[in-house]
């Protein structure tokens, strides 16, 4: 079987991340995978053809929109009909053309995946709206060329697909899978991470990992920390990513008085290392599919205070605590301190992740039986 995988392949992505990860683990022999970035960077081409996955990139929609949509139609034209099944990994469908091409040029076996539950770029209010509605019109297009229809969460596939086929339940949640064994606690590797890091044994060590955008929130983040810091004085905040609002968070940081506090690490393929020195994640994202670093902290036992608006699937009670971004920044510190306070001893939790149906192994199991009911 010939797998064409199209995403994003961005390193800091969550999607990519799942793309490795989940497709990454599918264990047949028989299957071939060539990817197709649409994000307009090869940054993962190297990860790709050490998988031995071939590798395409065309333009992002997002820099020249006619450059992308001609480079899509010229890709698909050539190569659609190599495919025995062409998987599309989607934020949202204002742009349906790619699926369209691939469709007409293809052999009709279209695989929907949606990671997300509204758009994963910025925009103005006008921007938006007309975002919003071309988005509508796409789920309608391309809702009948789509063989097999996946989300990672109900709230993702709700954002995706038509209210027909929500109503007639015609699609299937298969949540994100990850690892479970990089990230299970280690105490000795938190001393060593924390040593590194320069954390005091007393201090509190916060993170938050992902792109540095308006829906990752950090810019908030920077104003509930602010206010974690009268709480806690000796509190550290670590920023784990990258993206266009990087110097904003650096302007912001200083202009708050608190860059002192606060550690700021490009994104790196060794975040498991960076969780076992935390204590706890804050998450104020104003959407997500169902994040990937909700699932690596819970695994790796830490709290995790995320934004009420998340997608936040069959999480672990004791260590996941949604607040709304209506709070105010002193509302999330107090929540934030006081459970911190009260935590029990730190532990893994592998097993309970396994159970909830997190295990990579699972999830690429489901997926590869996916691809065999689209043939």
């Amino acid at each position: 079987m010939h797998v064409l995988v199209v995403g994003d392949f961005l390193k800091s992505s969550g999607m990519t991340r799942y793309i490795f990860n989940v497709v990454g683990g599918i264990e047949e022999k028989n299957l071939k995978i060539d990817v197709l970035a649409v994000a307009g960077s090869k940054e993962c081409q190297d990860e790709a053809n050490e998988r031995q996955w071939g590798f395409s990139v065309i333009p992002a929609a997002n820099g020249s929109l006619f450059k992308h949509i001609v480079r899509s139609y010229q890709y698909f034209k050539k190569n659609a009909s190599d495919f025995d099944v062409i998987h599309f990994n989607e934020t949202a469908l204002w742009n349906f053309l790619p699926i369209v091409f691939a469709y007409h040029f293809g052999k009709k076996r279209i695989v929907l995946n949606s990671h997300n539950t509204y758009f994963a770029s910025n925009g103005n209010k006008v921007v938006l709206k007309i975002l919003e509605l071309m988005h509508e019109i796409g789920k309608r297009i391309i809702s009948p060329l789509v063989t097999k229809k996946i989300a990672v969460s109900a709230e993702a596939a709700k954002w995706m697909f038509t209210p027909a086929v929500i109503k007639k339940n015609k699609y299937k949640v298969i949540p994100n899978g990850i690892v479970l064994k990089k990230f299970t606690f280690d105490d000795s590797k938190r001393q060593i991470m924390r040593q590194k890091l320069g954390i005091e044994a007393n201090s509190r060590l916060y993170g938050n990992v992902g792109v540095f955008n308006k829906r990752k929130n950090q810019l908030r983040l920077l104003s509930m920390f602010e206010k974690i810091l009268i709480e806690d004085p000796s509190a550290k905040l670590l920023l784990i990513g990258d993206g266009p609002q990087r110097a904003e968070i650096i302007k912001k940081m200083k202009s708050l008085g608190i860059d002192r506090s606060i550690i700021l690490i490009s994104f790196t393929d060794h975040v498991a290392d960076y969780y076992q020195a935390m204590d706890a994640v804050i998450m104020p994202s104003i959407n997500e599919g169902l994040s990937t670093v909700l699932l690596e902290a819970q695994t790796s036992g830490l709290l995790f205070f995320a934004s009420s608006q998340m997608s936040l699937g069959d999480y672990i009670k004791e260590l996941v605590y949604p607040l709304s971004l209506d709070a105010s920044d002193r509302s999330w510190a107090k929540n934030i301190t006081q459970h911190i306070n009260n935590m029990n001893p730190r532990r893994s939790y592998l097993k309970d992740m396994r159970l909830l149906g997190y295990d990579v192994k699972t999830t690429s199991e489901e997926i590869y039986h996916i691809y065999l009911e689209a043939l």
